[in-house]
């Protein structure tokens, strides 16, 4: 947690801040995907003590007079049941931490969204609730409890903030104390800086978020500058003794395990003392690139949009860095006993002007729509969590979402909610009612338009045999919103499989065009062997082998899921084996 407030600050003030960056800062840390410190606790404990947070349910308008706001800027819409001036506090230090995000990592490497981010305020003094379907639900007792299901005396929680994700989107709720409410300790939450590390496409290593994630843990954003915290080498004793003395033993990684692949770091060596040593080098190499600066920083970057593309050879750290591994393993060695003594700071530089907005009284359709989103996004959340509470939180979006339906609102972002939260519901016959006409539109949803696709292809294939062929012309349906999804951001690997499936089943080769998507796809996803096998076998089945066993080469060393591994070698066998048949034995590629 970031300290707000300096040594030198005047005792009462800092006793103040305390106090009410207590709420402050959980508010803000709990939107940006970090955990209330309940929770936190609650995961070293045993499971079946641990309690079951369930995201909050509002109040409806009519139990309170206080207005809804409603402002879109930064990627974000706020929906704020805060009076005006909190709500643009808050704004204001959102959008202020953000940019502060963007100085440590550069926006090129943090995950870009078309969708909005959807933010909802809630003044802490309006009423928190859990309905009375759910109390039911609680109250049954243990009878009909299912494998999975919450035991007795779990304990059950309303979280009074929380962060859900889709795969195109994500949003939060934050209730607010306004009475204590102080924006300046506002912070980012390093799990938030984690989603964002990790939805960016081509996907990043586990090394370089784990890095970062770790580095932004002891690092203060309230502080001017930036200011990283004293490294901390394994714990505290070791570190505070390698600060005391810079000739103390230690041990580091080479660099070529530290920049290992994922299965390969799945197959290491799983001693405590192995894991903690990776843990901190991890670390401790971002935070020397960083405080390095100049080339160094820049040559960090360059490695890291390397390593996105491919594993981290000795050449290719060489060709970023100028210097090779064993170099860098006693750079990092030296410089370990000032890392763990010193806090460093970060010049932010001059940022950019806040983008200029006005809280404005939300209408009736905007409280529907991005409530109704939120209240979409919980009902996963809650089958995880307490499947037997899962139909209330089902209703309650329906009910939000269908106020506006019935007041004659048929804003396309309004319908493609509505047909995710059917597939959400598991009611995937309804879902096309409200998809096909907001697909049709152009909405801005790659998962809708993935979910239209989606059910498009089981329709074409309900009751035909597995090895049958469509034509061109019936799968368009399919790949017209598949194609039109790689249009947006993000880019998801479930469209890329389906696409690849798709073309599989087609009597037609892709052209030209086509199949460069389908290879974009597994550049994109090279980290995803799924995917690549999925692309593999489509460009196989219509005559591209070189290309395949291209593709299935670069998953070489991402493998840890044996169905996967089992899937690409006997691809690989099968592609040999054409390969040394003559050509007219061969499966000609059809064309268009």
């Amino acid at each position: 947690m970031n300290t707000p407030g300096t040594d030198t600050e005047d005792p009462g003030r800092r006793r103040r801040m305390k106090r009410t960056a207590v709420m402050t800062w959980l508010a803000l840390a709990l939107y940006a995907g970090g955990l209330s410190l309940s929770v936190e606790a609650a995961e070293t404990r045993e499971a079946t003590a641990a309690p079951v947070e369930l995201p909050p349910m509002m109040v409806e308008e009519s139990i309170s007079s206080a207005p809804w706001f409603h402002v879109h800027v930064g990627g974000a819409e706020f929906l704020s049941r805060c009076s005006a001036s909190t709500t643009r506090q808050f704004i204001e230090a959102w959008l202020t931490r953000m940019q502060l995000v963007r100085v440590l990592v550069p926006e090129d490497f943090l995950a870009r969204m078309d969708v909005p981010t959807v933010i909802v305020l809630y003044a802490q003094d309006l009423q928190q609730t859990i309905s009375a379907e759910i109390q039911r639900e609680l109250q049954a007792g243990d009878d009909g409890r299912r494998d999975g299901d919450p035991v007795r005396g779990s304990r059950v929680n309303i979280a009074p903030n929380m962060r859900l994700s889709d795969r195109d989107m994500h949003a939060s709720i934050v209730y607010i104390d306004e009475s204590l409410f102080d924006a300046s300790t506002l912070s980012i939450a390093p799990g938030h800086v984690r989603f964002l590390l990790q939805g960016r496409v081509p996907e990043l290593p586990l090394w370089l978020v784990e890095g970062i994630e770790r580095t932004w843990r002891t690092s203060d954003f309230v502080l001017e500058p930036i200011t990283l915290r004293p490294l901390v080498w394994h714990n505290q004793d070791e570190s505070d003794a390698l600060a005391r003395d810079a000739s103390r033993p230690r041990a580091l990684l080479p660099a070529a395990e530290l920049f290992a692949t994922d299965a390969l770091r799945a197959a290491e060596n799983r001693h405590p003392r192995r894991a903690a040593t990776r843990a901190s080098e991890q670390d401790l190499f971002f935070r020397w690139a960083l405080v390095s600066g100049g080339r160094t920083r820049e040559a960090l970057w360059k490695l890291a949009a390397r390593a996105a593309e491919g594993p981290v050879t000795g050449e290719v750290f060489e060709a970023c860095f100028g210097f090779d591994f064993s170099e860098l393993r006693d750079r990092l060695s030296d410089y370990l006993p000032k890392a763990v003594e010193e806090m460093a700071r970060i010049q932010p530089g001059k940022l950019p002007p806040l983008p200029e907005f006005e809280v404005e009284r939300a209408t009736p359709n905007e409280i529907a729509r991005v409530r109704g989103e939120w209240e979409r996004l919980a009902i996963g959340h809650v089958q995880r969590r307490l499947p037997q509470a899962r139909e209330p939180y089902i209703a309650q979006a329906r009910r939000t979402l269908r106020r506006a339906f019935d007041a004659g609102d048929r804003d396309p972002r309004l319908l493609a909610t509505m047909g995710l939260c059917e597939i959400d519901a598991g009611n995937e016959g309804g879902a096309r009612e409200f998809l096909e006409p907001a697909i049709a539109t152009g909405v801005v949803r790659p998962r809708g338009y993935y979910e239209l696709g989606r059910l498009r292809f089981a329709a074409l294939q309900r009751g035909v045999p597995d090895t049958k062929l469509f034509s061109f012309t019936e799968l368009m349906p399919i790949l017209e919103p598949l194609r039109r999804a790689l249009t947006q951001a993000p880019p998801l690997p479930e469209v890329f499989v389906l696409l690849a499936e798709a073309w599989a089943r087609c009597e037609m080769a892709p052209n030209a065009a086509e199949f460069a998507e389908l290879e974009t796809g597994a550049r994109l996803f090279a980290r995803r062997p799924a995917v690549g096998l999925s692309i593999a076998l489509a460009l196989a089945r219509h005559g591209r082998k070189a290309e395949a066993a291209a593709i299935l080469d670069a998953t070489t060393g991402y493998t840890t899921d044996e169905n996967t591994r089992a899937g690409i070698t006997r691809l690989r066998t099968e592609l040999a084996a054409a390969s040394a048949r003559p050509p007219a034995d061969q499966l000609p590629a059809a064309g268009r």
